[in-house]
């Protein structure tokens, strides 16, 4: 007879349940601040014992639970923010399954104290391995909930976390995350008993962009664009970078929805489209945006730890998303000229805040100025014409940029093309794009993407460990601590591929050798993007290591010019996205003739 079927005990379910909801200390430390949230605190502290392995306790002043109401807290599926079905499709609080207390208290110990205002003394609920007790205490209005040895009874789990620096990290980006949607709150953060951020409630403009400054740093809020629109029932307000300010990754990307974090695909998308053509390949904008949209417009029911939504018109809201960024972002470029950032000094305030790419601000595509003529234009009067915007790209003032990243797709390379034999038919329309003219048929080359898959090949064709130079001056700047960890463990990897790092006695990262081949490596953004690797691969390094070289075509000899001509002929690569042949019509746009 086959195995029969039965109920889980309430102990087993709630396990299972944990496991959705509670993934590692900084999951129980987002669902209890939003529970504060949820009953009117304005003051919350949060208090963190080893990286929240070993204690998380958070106090509030919100209105409290009473004490009949002490043992349903943590009973599964028990709320005081729904009562119908209807009430589950237009949910303004952030909790509403009652699922979070009751996950937590099934992996961990959980002491509840708590006391509304109507109440003469505070009740403490003990809970452990399902049995609880109820006694009186003495505490303000408010609650305080204690976790003690999160997955003391769920040993696997327990295997899976990282170490304390590391969740204290996870811990701390959630606390700052918080701080953001719910400026109006009050927020201290100890960690082993010391203070580690304290922000006031901000109750106005200026408190809060203090607070913004605070966490996402100063490099942010000098380029920050302010946008604050409404279309229909949704509002969109907020900060958004600049092109100036570019990021190795896309963490600073903080969107909330009805003032809920969120991580949305959707959105991540329309974010995207909004900067494309304006950041360098590989890097991200940083964001901190409020969309404001009726409760029947979005599902928060859809995923255990609520990080993702679903909306009734997902097209609307990506298309009002990426119109409104990318008139804020046109706006801004109209107004202000280009700006030349320094480095900012290290701080444990920004020390997870990346530096601006200092490289010059790339140009939105735009399509070229049509200058008509009746006349069509000759063979003769194109290559004069090419000939005076070779002389141009000589001097001070190169062309205007044209950068329509749709010329390159989808078209087939020519399989034989000889070298170019004559400077002149090399011209430098602006830091991407150059013109070349082989077999009398000029071609449009995106140059970067050339070099770079021309470096890649030299470097995989090499043995290792690399053949390394010294640098007469040792390059030195200070790093995260998170980033720090990840370059100890990488360290005498990193030495395979040329580049020797060391630690100052200031505790600053050293930079002392670099790739022969790689002489113009951009330092900083090749150490943060091998950090970010999962795992190092030697053939992921050494394609990081060909995007972080620094090129600049104004300074390529009639040599390099020549090898890069002669590699794009070759048939060590397909040529797909490298270049395509123009017609004389795409040159008179080109040339403006």
């Amino acid at each position: 007879m086959g195995m029969r079927i039965h109920q889980l005990p309430p102990a087993i379910a709630n396990q299972i349940a944990a496991g959705e909801v509670i993934e590692r200390p900084a999951s129980v430390v987002k669902e209890l601040l939003e529970n504060s949230l949820d009953a009117g605190a304005d003051s919350i502290t949060v208090e963190v014992g080893y990286g929240g392995l070993n204690q998380i306790k958070i106090s509030d002043n919100g209105v409290g639970i009473v004490a009949e109401d002490l043992p349903l807290a943590v009973a599964a599926h028990a709320t005081s923010k729904i009562t119908t079905l209807d009430d589950l499709y237009a949910i303004d609080s952030m909790g509403f399954r009652g699922e979070a207390l009751a996950s937590i208290a099934s992996v961990a110990k959980v002491t509840i104290s708590s006391r509304p205002a109507q109440q003469e003394h505070a009740m403490m609920l003990h809970v452990h391995d399902s049995r609880s007790t109820l006694a009186p205490c003495a505490r303000n209005v408010g609650t305080t909930i204690d976790v003690v040895d999160l997955f003391f009874n769920a040993p696997v789990r327990k295997r899976f976390l990282k170490n304390e620096k590391l969740e204290f990290q996870a811990i701390e980006t959630v606390i700052k995350r918080f701080a953001l949607s719910a400026p109006h709150i009050g927020l201290s953060l100890k960690h082993n008993n010391k203070l580690v951020l304290s922000l006031p409630a901000a109750i106005n403009e200026q408190a809060k962009q203090i607070r913004m400054t605070k966490i996402f740093g100063s490099a942010f809020t000098k380029d920050a664009i302010y946008l604050d629109t409404e279309r229909g029932a949704m509002r969109l307000s907020g900060w958004i970078s600049g092109p100036n300010y570019q990021r190795s990754q896309n963490d600073r990307q903080w969107v909330y929805i009805n003032q809920r974090m969120v991580k949305d695909k959707l959105i991540n998308h329309a974010l995207k489209q909004a900067y494309d053509g304006l950041l360098y390949p590989g890097r991200f904008p940083a964001c901190l945006l409020y969309l404001t949209i009726h409760t029947a417009e979005v599902d928060v029911n859809v995923h255990p730890t609520k990080h993702e939504v679903r909306f009734q018109q997902p097209r609307l809201v990506h298309d009002f998303f990426t119109s409104q960024l990318s008139a804020a972002l046109k706006s801004a470029g109209s107004k202000n000229e280009e700006k030349v950032y320094e480095y900012e000094s290290y701080s444990a305030e920004s020390a997870d805040v990346c530096e601006p790419y200092l490289y010059p601000k790339p140009t939105r595509p735009t399509e070229p100025d049509l200058i008509l003529s009746s006349t069509a234009l000759s063979d003769a009067d194109l290559k004069n014409s090419i000939q005076e915007q070779s002389d141009l790209s000589q001097r001070d003032h190169p062309p205007a940029p044209w950068n329509d990243n749709r010329a390159l797709r989808g078209v087939a390379p020519r399989k034989s093309l000889p070298p170019v034999e004559d400077e002149s038919w090399w011209v430098i329309l602006n830091n991407q794009y150059i013109l070349v003219f082989l077999e009398q048929q000029p071609h449009l080359v995106d140059l970067i993407a050339l070099q770079k898959k021309w470096l890649l090949n030299q470097l995989n064709s090499d043995n290792l460990p690399l053949e390394s130079r010294p640098l007469l001056v040792p390059v030195s700047y200070g790093v995260s601590a998170k980033l720090k960890e990840r370059i100890h463990e990488l360290q005498s990897s990193v030495e395979q591929v040329g580049v020797r790092m060391e630690w100052s006695k200031e505790d600053k990262l050293l930079i002392r050798t670099v790739p022969i081949k790689v002489p113009y490596l951009d330092i900083r953004l090749f150490a943060e993007s091998v950090a970010e690797l999962e795992s190092f691969q030697l053939d992921q390094v050494r394609q990081v290591m060909s995007q972080c070289q620094r090129f600049d075509p104004q300074f390529l000899s009639v040599e390099e010019r020549m090898e890069l001509n002669l590699f794009l002929l070759s048939d060590q690569h397909k040529g797909e996205g490298i270049y395509k042949a123009l017609s004389v019509d795409d040159c008179r746009m080109l040339l403006h003739v």
